[in-house]
């Protein structure tokens, strides 16, 4: 339900708590029957339109009648995005967030990656893992990317089960190990 939605009830909840009230005070006859009569007399003038209290009876009918219809309206269930498997027992989803959790503890396991960050995408022609990375500067970039790709790929496989068609590495800069965040400092 969106804000606009709860605020026309919470309005028009208020309303009818009012009308109740008012109706229980009327047939309990708390509230003198006279009274009632005279309101209703200087509401109702004959022969003539009361413009004001029509056009609020005409909105809260409106409203009654979005309400009334909106409780027929099934929404669906939020589902969460990820990787969907049919088994034998039945339907599993695997979270992206849990992919791209199983592809970062891979893929920092290799040796010179300083800085990475990993999008998952689960697409029709397969699923699709990219990393973008900083590296060492000392460790040869063709030997990081390549054993990435394999780590990434292999643990994803392994532990997911879900098969992983594309690994993509980018390579987005060379941090010095002195202004690495990971970096532990030397006390001399």
């Amino acid at each position: 339900m969106n804000l606009f939605d709860r605020f026309i009830l919470t309005l028009y909840s208020f309303a009818l708590i009012v009308i109740s009230i008012v109706a229980i005070g009327v047939f309990a006859q708390f509230i003198p029957y006279s009274y009632v009569q005279n309101t209703a007399q200087s509401i109702f003038i004959p022969g003539q339109v009361n413009w004001p209290y029509l056009i609020v009876a005409l909105i809260f009918f409106l409203i009654s009648l979005r309400f009334f219809f909106s409780s027929f309206t099934r929404t669906k269930p939020r589902k969460e995005k990820g990787i969907r498997q049919r088994t034998d027992l039945g339907e599993v989803n695997i979270t992206i967030n849990t992919i791209q959790t199983i592809a970062e503890r891979a893929a920092r396991k290799v040796k010179g990656v300083l800085d990475l960050k990993t999008t998952v995408k689960a697409l029709e022609s397969g699923n699709l893992i990219s990393l973008r990375v900083g590296v060492d500067g000392e460790t040869s970039i063709p030997e990081i990317t390549q054993q990435l790709q394999f780590n990434v790929k292999e643990q994803v496989e392994a532990i997911a089960g879900v098969t992983i068609t594309e690994v993509a590495v980018v390579v987005n800069e060379v941090i010095s190990r002195e202004n690495s965040p990971a970096r532990s400092r030397r006390v001399e």
